[in-house]
């Protein structure tokens, strides 16, 4: 799983942020403008960019809850549908495409984020054409340039590192580098227009459409890993189409537009994030090339569904998050200043650190439930390993909040370098576990891994944006989790629907009894609040 982070401590001819404040925006029907949210009016403009988070990260969040609704069908659709040894297959050809990806992007999805100024697009006459010409095409070159070196590569591998089956896999979806490394630029332009039905929009559909395209492959080609691919690439090409097509509507692309000096200021703040993200997809890729190599394709099919199970927890909780905070503590890094970056980050963090502590607690629950509900039992040896991959998950997950000090900084070379020790520990550590502890130790090694780099990214960070800490709260919420962990577990309903569902309702409303008891600061909370809607007290007492 890849997160992506933008930062450099590069000089750029170009100004990155401008100190004046972004405008109000125009509604999202209007196609010729990049709009921006509203800012929300209050004396506290902490809260009131909390608010905004909480607004904008709800709309990914249904977002996010349509595709976990679609992956509910997709999932067990298709780990019923292929045998265990081509779902690992098809899954670690899809990481390794990732890869791939990573680098035809030459993170130019972040310098999309990171140079956008509506502002000089109101002030310069073509300016908002020559941004979006040069981020796109930028993008195509490079990306189609790398296509090419892939399939050559793949070509040139011998047997022994690439087998026929998946050199046949990698060859058909090598297209999929182009579109997707242009997806991730078309999808930042929603972004940072703030769009986030239009987000979503394409999001689920894209989802949607690859059943659809799957099934019908299926229906003609036979249940094949090559079946299952045909469709990831007709989906994929006809979502790449149908993004571009408004783009061309508004007249924002054009290739005499390319600013040819942006691109070079763009390239040079993007490149070094590529290090970085290859590291993050190392990280979380490198164990399965391990298990496919140590313990063969079947285990690597239960691996692939186990994390597949503990992404579904984690992504809930970060991709929306991750999606929203960055333009809005930027905003208030400009506007307001460190102090109040701080405050914004640290209520944060609190607020995630309690979601996280009691979605674990539910993960461990329901992990044995799930695996046979979702993908069957043939994959139930996978459900032990859920609960270690979801910790691991959720770590990793929260330095979108502990990071945020490199983000500002642009430092790009130490988290890359911070995450680059941390592929090469997980590495290592599979290479020493998978033959004394067999599937589990990838499980184990994944998390050590993801949790001593968002340890050292938070030190390193902190001394930039020392974010507050509320370790007592921290500590309640493990132990809450921790006690719901062991003891919820032994419950039996007899019945694997209703062990899901009343186990995982059970172990909820535990955790916040728990919380409760143990947290005196969560216990003020909730009275704050309870005064705040009744009209007695200040919002900002709650948080």
């Amino acid at each position: 799983m890849t997160a992506t982070k933008p930062f450099s401590v590069k000089k750029h001819p170009i100004e990155l942020v401008k100190p004046e404040p972004i405008p109000a925006p125009e509604s999202e029907s209007v196609p010729a403008t990049t709009a921006n949210a509203a800012q929300p009016q209050s004396s506290n403009p902490v809260l009131a960019e909390l608010r905004t988070l909480l607004r904008q990260s709800s709309h990914y969040l249904v977002g996010m809850v349509g595709g976990l609704a679609l992956g509910f069908v997709s999932f067990p659709l298709f780990t019923r549908m292929f045998t265990v040894s081509d779902y690992g297959l098809i899954d670690f050809a899809q990481k390794l495409l990732l890869l791939a990806t990573a680098l035809g992007k030459a993170g130019m999805q972040n310098s999309t984020l990171r140079f956008f100024d509506r502002s000089r697009f109101a002030q310069t006459e073509g300016s908002e054409r020559s941004f979006y010409s040069t981020m796109f095409f930028g993008t195509a070159m490079v990306s189609v340039g790398l296509t090419a070196l892939f399939v050559l590569g793949v070509k040139a591998m011998p047997s022994s590192v690439i087998d026929a089956p998946l050199a046949s896999a990698l060859l058909l979806i090598s297209v999929l580098i182009s579109f997707r490394s242009l997806q991730s630029i078309q999808l930042s332009f929603l972004r940072i227009e703030e769009r986030t039905k239009s987000y979503n929009l394409v999001s689920l559909g894209g989802k949607a459409l690859l059943i659809v395209s799957v099934v019908i492959a299926v229906a003609f080609m036979g249940k094949s890993v090559t079946a299952y691919l045909v469709g990831i690439v007709a989906t994929d090409v006809g979502v790449g189409i149908a993004l571009t097509f408004p783009l061309l509507r508004r007249k924002l692309l054009g290739w005499k537009a390319i600013d040819w000096t942006l691109l070079a200021s763009a390239l040079g703040f993007g490149i070094p994030l590529v290090l970085q993200e290859l590291a993050g997809i190392v990280l979380d890729t490198g164990d399965r090339a391990l298990v496919r190599s140590y313990l063969g394709n079947v285990a690597l099919g239960h691996y692939s569904v186990a994390y597949g199970l503990a992404g579904y927890v984690s992504t809930l909780l970060m991709l929306p998050l991750s999606l929203a905070i960055l333009p809005i503590y930027m905003r208030i890094w400009r506007n307001e200043g460190r102090e109040k970056t701080i405050q914004f980050l640290s209520i944060g963090l609190n607020i995630f650190l309690l979601v996280a502590a009691g979605l674990f607690a539910v993960a461990t629950v329901a992990s044995q439930d799930a695996v046979v509900l979702l993908a069957s039992a043939k994959y139930r040896v996978a459900a032990p390993l859920i609960p270690t991959l979801v910790a691991g998950l959720l770590i990793y997950a929260v330095q979108v909040f502990l990071t945020a000090g490199l983000v500002i900084k642009k430092d790009t070379r130490t988290v890359a370098f911070v995450l680059g020790i941390a592929a090469v520990l997980n590495i290592g550590l599979n290479c020493l576990m998978l033959p004394r502890m067999g599937i589990q130790g990838a499980a184990v090694a994944t998390l050590v891994s993801y949790l001593c780099s968002t340890l050292l990214l938070a030190k390193l960070s902190f001394k930039v944006l020392p974010l507050k800490v509320q370790v007592r709260s921290l500590v309640a919420y493990v132990a809450a989790a921790a006690a719901i962990a062991f003891t919820v577990p032994r419950l039996d309903l007899h019945s694997a629907l209703g062990n899901l569902f009343g186990k995982s309702l059970f172990a909820l409303l535990l955790y916040g009894v728990l919380v409760f008891a143990l947290d005196p600061r969560f216990r003020l909370q909730l009275k704050s609040l309870h005064h705040y809607f009744q009209g007695k007290g200040d919002i900002a007492n709650a948080v």
